[in-house]
């Protein structure tokens, strides 16, 4: 039977590496399921984004109707899955443009939710599939995340105290699983998913029946993240700082990064 899939997020829990697999297996996957990645759906997920700000029954409602109007553009036919990862269905990532919590998560998957059956009904196997981090981790990552992307000024010490509840998923979890109801909510945690065949992606990868020759041909996730260590993230929270005008900031950030991830691959001391 046909099974639609919805990998909502977390970020920063290895999204990367999960969408870089699909993508990279595509041919391989093709045949077998619809796949719906961030680019393609980026209209739709800024209008999640917005909402998990303004919180407006408004900007809900233009999210389930972009999402149900893109996925009248989705064809599947009578024996393809489908498999959409896009972390920002989610909403916003915490500690961006003041934004410190997870909790529209729940009210957007249920849209979700009825934006799917209203397209392909409520007969077709529906599965939501949330990967989540070790709080700790998880809040070291999207500190870096965000220091890089934003303008924002907080140091570790001060980022961990304001966004230690976002860290914790389970609550949200919880309460997505009671507005969907029968529909399940399956998890794991990005560290329990390194030693599996196809590191994070195993688990979504595990929920549909694929063959074992599609198996065989798909090649493990290779792309990561760049993290940067400590002299860079310091180098960076210096120039969020230091006054600059948002254009310069972002363009020196930028060049920052990019000498220190050229050093990286060329095995040199980074900057």
């Amino acid at each position: 039977m046909q099974h639609i899939v919805v990998h909502a997020g977390f970020h920063k829990t290895g999204t990367t590496a999960i969408q870089s697999f699909l993508a990279a297996n595509g041919k391989h996957l093709w045949p077998h399921m619809a796949l719906v990645l961030p680019a393609r759906i980026g209209p739709v997920s800024k209008c999640a984004t917005l909402h998990s700000v303004t919180q407006d029954p408004l900007s809900l409602e233009e999210y389930h109707s972009r999402l149900t109007e893109f996925l009248h553009t989705v064809h599947i036919g009578k024996k393809r899955h489908l498999l959409i990862s896009c972390e920002d269905l989610a909403g916003l990532i915490p500690g961006r443009s003041g934004h410190d919590n997870y909790t529209t998560c729940p009210v957007l998957m249920l849209a979700t939710k009825v934006a799917i059956q209203d397209v392909f009904g409520s007969d077709l196997p529906l599965t939501f599939y949330m990967s989540t981090r070790d709080p700790d981790t998880w809040l070291r990552s999207s500190y870096a995340q965000n220091l890089r992307v934003s303008p924002l000024k907080m140091d570790f010490d001060q980022y961990s105290t304001a966004y230690r509840d976002a860290a914790d998923f389970a609550p949200v979890l919880t309460q997505t699983q009671l507005l969907l109801e029968d529909t399940p909510v399956m998890t794991q945690a990005l560290e329990d998913t390194s030693d599996l065949r196809f590191g994070p992606a195993t688990p979504i990868i595990d929920l549909f029946p694929l063959p074992a020759e599609t198996l065989a041909a798909l090649a493990p996730p290779q792309r990561r993240n760049t993290s940067p260590d400590g002299a860079l993230l310091a180098q960076m929270l210096d120039l969020n700082q230091s006054g600059l005008d948002e254009d310069d900031l972002y363009a020196r950030k930028k060049a920052l990064f990019a000498d220190y991830t050229a050093a990286l691959n060329t095995d040199t001391p980074a900057p």
